[in-house]
Formats: C-alpha cells, sequence, structure tokens
C-alpha cells in the first residue's frame, strides 16, 4: 500500500542519513554505498524468504542459503588473498559461538517472515546500522564522523517509519 511504501522510505531515509558524513550529504560507495546496497539486497531476500517459506521449512532455507553463500565468500576469499588464522582454541570458539548465533537468528527471521508479512518484519532491520554506529561509538576507539545531531534525526526517521508502518485505527463500534 502506499502508507507501507511510505513508511519504508522513511525508514531508508533514516539508514541513509546515518550513512552520511554528517548532513553534509558525502558518501563514500566503498563503505556508505554497501551498506545502503546490503539493506537493499536484504529486503529482497525478505521478500524472496517469504515466497519461497510459503512450500519449504524456512530453517532449511536458511541452511541452504548459509551452506551456499558460506562456500561462494572462502572461493572469493581465498581467490582474493585471504586467510583466517585461528590460534586459540578460544578463537575457535568464538568462530563457533558467532556461527551458530548468525544461523539461529536468521532461521528465526525466516520463520517470522513466514507467518508474518514482510514489511511488518523487515522494518526494523533498519535498525541495523544504527546498533552498528552506537555500538562501534560504545565499544570502539576509532574515530567517527556521526554526529549526535544525525543519530537523533536518524531514530526518529526510522522511529516513525516503524509506527506508521506498524499503526492500526480503531474500528468504530
Amino acid at each position: 500500500t502506499a502508507r507501507k511504501l511510505f513508511a519504508c522510505l522513511i525508514g531508508f531515509a533514516g539508514v541513509v542519513i546515518i550513512n552520511l558524513n554528517g548532513l553534509d550529504f558525502n558518501m563514500n560507495l566503498l563503505g556508505d554505498g554497501f551498506v545502503i546496497f546490503s539493506s537493499i539486497a536484504y529486503g529482497v531476500s525478505s521478500a524472496l524468504m517469504k515466497k519461497y517459506s510459503k512450500d519449504e521449512d524456512p530453517v532449511v532455507i536458511s541452511g541452504y542459503q548459509f551452506l551456499i553463500g558460506g562456500i561462494f565468500m572462502i572461493i572469493v576469499g581465498l581467490l582474493s588473498g585471504g586467510h583466517i588464522s585461528i590460534t586459540t582454541p578460544a578463537a575457535a570458539g568464538v568462530m563457533i559461538y558467532l556461527a551458530f548465533l548468525s544461523a539461529i537468528a536468521y532461521a528465526l527471521w525466516g520463520v517470522l517472515l513466514k507467518y508474518n508479512p514482510v514489511s511488518k518484519v523487515t522494518i526494523y532491520t533498519f535498525m541495523i546500522p544504527v546498533f552498528g554506529v552506537l555500538l562501534s561509538k560504545l565499544m570502539l576507539t576509532e574515530s567517527s564522523n556521526v554526529s549526535p545531531v544525525n543519530l537523533i534525526v536518524t531514530l526518529v526517521l526510522i522511529t516513525a517509519g516503524i509506527l506508521m508502518l506498524n499503526y492500526k485505527k480503531e474500528k468504530q463500534g
């Protein structure tokens, strides 16, 4: 519907703003652009998950996505000269933990999409860049050009999109 489209556009505008260098509208295609591209790809994958989970188990679909995507990324990484060095049992434990955490989260996401409208579930993914910026500011020592004003504008837009998408008028008796 037009309301859902508008709500998603408002939420997406928040994603764009959090990735801008302040409010001067400078973007780096290799950094900020790929965050936006990732949001678009995630929206498409959510719609496809909804479509295919009608006939298939979303947990099985998620497993195939992780398997095929993982193999592809390993091949591309190795061909690009990348490598993984797991030097301690703790490092191996963290890798295994993160793999299971990702698999479980995505499988649950697929189950949510199977039983709920895509627009009402995927709108919450607009919060991912916000949490990424917040956690980076709190936990990392790297510098960030994201201003508090930028962060507040982003939160307002994304929250407005979520509220607008989920708002239902009460029926008059």
